[in-house]
């Protein structure tokens, strides 16, 4: 059993556990209460007069101090509101300590879930319009700021004459380098900037409420999908994009000769295949030798040997690829060696296989190749080269094709160490012909291709920004998209702020995308994988200089753990000093603001776990409840600033989009260096560690025999989140639980003091959250259309909390923040026990000085 790292809570709180609670009803209203013990304190209104909110030494800064922005989403009818349900919402969120909104796929649909008019799909609808702006003013008369999402679900390409339909996903990856899509959001930009807000008599542009722009929501040449998209590009489009790459390297080379002799550079021929009976002529038991038919979850295949080959009928599948498998392991590759996969294959009707080299091991790490190959009922060649982004003994090569029942023929299977090929004797400039993507590409056609996309992505933000600013008079803080990878991080490094986006354990859908029937959440706490919790990939995203946001984050329901999302990432991104959150999302619609059930995987606010930790999470991140890390460490991606374009390509090539892989393999850090120490990123430059001089916060996160803690200790405020039976040990007695299983707890002061000095306290604690009658399958990863009904319930936590010597009243808090029942204090010599009880059937206890009352 590991050591664990100790959090001490200033030496004066504890907790034992007592009998587990069973669920309680726990509905915070809509309707904020006035008598309320928990509300925020009255944020000064947003005039169209008032001081914006700018940038100064890389943080957000407002009426001359740093400002942090701690925000929900609004999602496709949220962001339309009637005019009463407006100054409802405003109100609640301000009562919360919400001081921004994301608007968020407004520009997907027609009304009334989206901004355009239902008869006329180019025309904004003005009831749309009206609601927006009446919101945007309710909003900010509570001090609440709004971001403008442009571009999240319109595919403009649907709807102008100058280009065909993309036919793909709104138009992303498209519409960073096709002028007419370049146009069109302009067009659309202009006209939601420059519309007058009717009761604010401004501009969006010109008003101070709307200070956040976001030119098009998780869209990149490197994004997940990115290259895939690149290589199936509709012919216009490949066409017009291999132009562009053409024009590129003729001013990048000047002489095809040159060219010539850049790719040419490092090429070499095939060696020997590592593949065994490639050939699969030697069958046994119905398989080739030396290979291995995977199948998964009830999917079935069987293989029928062929004069050359072998046919793969489909018997049974789930839609999810790798269900079924054909591969072959036990395979030595070299970190930075070329390989070539090569085969022969047909199917009966048209169809896609994946065909992955990765681990034959857990984690099953993918060592550079995954693509998609598209089989019709013609033979085809396949020729498929990558480079070894790490080195294994035990590698694999796999086929995967469980998406389709659609049967197959493979034959001529092989491997080969080399293969790489420069540019082809038929490839020029002058006819335009030179590819952007090659079968074997060498190394220097392989980077200079990744250097134009960076280039040509960097160039669509940076003439977006230019536009939005200077064209449009747009004097609001405007970001690109969520950075992905070191050549992301490039394109986004002109905007005044730099942005992310995490989810851990989003829901998985094994057969059709979004399919409310057939989804799986995996019953994973974050707390019990911190090597891949999301919270230190996303503290890689950071670029020095630049103040950095996250503006969609979730735990999605019906997670166990689900309670840690608030808590965790408040006080992460507190102690790592970033500069906003916008949590994933408030609501999805409109028309029932008043719920009092889970409704979905993200919406929060009829969801106790995740809204019952907003205010001390307003009080954790906003107002600094947990000071920063006591280090502060820029971490650069390249030496010299003359070559940090190829270092950051091959760094690309490598690690893709995990940017603390590529910081750690500069640096030498590890995830735990993160507990102690701000991380951001330089894209070149010398890497640096200085300390800060202001009170810090501890911070640790061990795990012991697979169960977790994550425990935050600050002057103002404190976190703990983990499983019950480790609270004992880690706090060296401090806290003791053994009920519920997973709990999150928080520990937050109402008046902004130290906790020494504070006179009044609001404790948050929570264990599962789910409906009333939810049906769960067997592992509880799905209740599939089984949510339930209202009353939403909460898992109480049990327990003993002891306070210092003094005049202490407590109470327990009903769900509209109201003290419900006085708790009663249990003398010590040194202390006072506070006990929490499921028969309080809350989360919220409330601690006053008895002089304060």
């Amino acid at each position: 059993m590991r050591q664990m790292h100790v959090l001490m809570l200033m030496g004066w709180l504890s907790c034992c556990a007592v009998v587990r609670a069973d669920l309680v009803p726990f509905v915070i209203p809509l309707e904020v209460d006035s008598e309320s013990c928990i509300l925020w304190p009255v944020n000064e209104a947003i005039r169209p007069d008032s001081e914006r909110v700018t940038v100064r030494d890389g943080h957000f800064f407002c009426r001359g101090r740093a400002v942090r922005i701690w925000g929900v989403n609004l999602s496709f009818g949220a962001n339309f509101p009637s005019h009463e349900e407006a100054r409802t919402v405003a109100v609640r969120l301000a009562a919360s300590g919400v001081n921004s909104v994301r608007c968020h796929h407004m520009d997907t649909s027609a009304w009334p879930r989206g901004i355009w008019d239902a008869q006329n799909p180019t025309a904004l609808s003005r009831e749309a319009l009206d609601r927006l702006d009446y919101f945007i003013d309710q909003l900010a008369r509570q001090g609440i700021y709004t971001n403008i999402n442009l571009h999240v679900g319109h595919a403009h390409s649907r709807y102008i004459k100058e280009v065909p339909d993309t036919g793909h996903n709104y138009d992303k990856v498209y519409n960073l380098f096709t002028p007419a899509l370049i146009e069109a959001q302009k067009d659309y930009a202009r006209s939601i900037l420059t519309h007058v807000n009717a009761y604010r008599e401004v501009t969006y542009a010109q008003d101070p409420a709307v200070a956040f722009v976001e030119i098009t929501n998780e869209n990149s040449f490197f994004m997940w999908d990115g290259d895939e998209t690149l290589r199936t590009l509709k012919p216009y489009y490949a066409g017009l994009l291999q132009a562009q790459y053409n024009g590129w390297l003729k001013t990048r080379y000047g002489t095809r000769v040159k060219l010539a002799g850049a790719w040419s550079q490092g090429v070499s021929p095939l060696g020997e295949t590592l593949l065994v009976n490639g050939d699969l002529s030697q069958m046994r038991e119905g398989v080739p030798l030396e290979w291995k038919l995977e199948q998964h979850d009830g999917s079935q295949a069987d293989i029928i040997r062929m004069d050359q080959g072998i046919r793969v009928d489909i018997v049974k599948h789930d839609g999810t690829g790798w269900h079924l498998q054909f591969n072959q392991g036990d395979l030595g590759l070299t970190q930075g060696q070329y390989y070539t996969v090569m085969f022969e294959s047909r199917s009966d009707r048209a169809r896609s296989i994946n065909c992955l080299v990765s681990q034959a091991h857990d984690p099953w790490k993918g060592l550079g190749l995954s693509r998609t190959i598209q089989l019709n009922p013609e033979w085809q060649s396949i020729r498929l080269g990558f480079l070894a982004v790490d080195g294994d003994t035990n590698a694999r090569v796999s086929l995967s094709f469980g998406e389709d029942d659609t049967a197959f023929e493979l034959r001529g299977l092989a491997m080969h160490a080399g293969g790489q090929v420069g540019l082809e004797p038929q490839e020029s400039w002058g006819s335009g012909t030179i590819r952007l993507y090659a079968d074997n590409e060498s190394d220097t056609r392989e980077l200079d291709r990744a250097v134009f996309l960076a280039e040509t992505e960097k160039a669509f933000f940076d003439q977006m920004r230019e536009f939005i600013r200077e064209d449009l008079g747009c004097r609001a803080l405007v970001t690109g998209t969520i950075v992905f990878g070191p050549l992301g991080m490039y394109a986004q490094s002109g905007m005044d702020y730099v942005d992310a986006h995490a989810y851990w354990q989003h829901p998985q859908f094994p057969g059709t995308p979004w399919d409310a029937g057939n989804w799986l959440v995996r019953q994973k706490p974050m707390v019990d994988f911190p090597q891949e919790a999301t919270l230190f990939a996303l503290a890689a995203q950071r670029l020095a200089g630049k103040p950095f946001t996250v503006s969609e984050y979730n735990h999605p329901a019906p997670l166990d753990s689900q309670a840690a999302c608030v808590p965790m990432l408040s006080a992460f991104a507190s102690a790592q000093d970033w500069d906003g959150i916008w949590l994933y999302t408030y609501s999805h619609g409109n028309t029932d603001w008043g719920r009092s059930y889970l409704s979905s995987y993200f919406d929060i606010d009829s969801n106790p776990a995740k809204w019952g930790f907003m205010r001390s999470g307003a009080d954790i991140f906003r107002r600094r409840g947990v000071n920063v890390l006591g280090h502060r460490s820029e971490v650069a991606l390249s030496e010299h600033a003359s070559g940090r374009l190829t270092s950051l390509a091959q760094h690309q090539r490598r690690f893709g989009a995990d940017l603390f892989s590529a910081l750690a393999s500069e640096y030498g850090m590890g995830r735990s260096n993160l507990l102690t120490v701000q991380l951001s990123a330089m894209l070149s430059g010398k890497s640096t560690i200085r300390p800060v001089l202001e009170p810090e916060s501890k911070m640790t996160w061990g795990v012991e025999d697979g169960k977790g803690l994550f425990a935050v200790e600050s002057d103002a405020g404190r976190v703990a989140v983990g499983h019950a039976s480790l609270f004992d040990r880690i706090t060296q007695g401090a806290i003791q639980m053994h009920s519920p299983e997973h709990i999150a707890l928080t520990v937050t002061t109402l008046d902004g003091h130290a906790l020494d000095q504070t006179q009044k306290m609001l404790i948050a604690a929570c264990g599962r959250s789910e409906n009333t009658g939810m049906i769960f399958d067997e592992e509880r990863t799905t209740v599939g259309r089984h949510w339930g009904q209202a009353p939403v319930l909460i898992e109480p936590v049990e327990g003993v909390i002891r306070l210092p010597k003094a005049h202490w009243q407590a109470w327990a808090l009903d769900a509209s923040g109201r003290k419900k029942r006085p708790v009663p204090l249990e003398a010590t010599d040194q202390s006072f026990e506070l006990i929490l009880s499921g028969a309080y059937q809350t989360m919220w206890y409330l601690l006053v000085q008895e002089e304060s009352r």
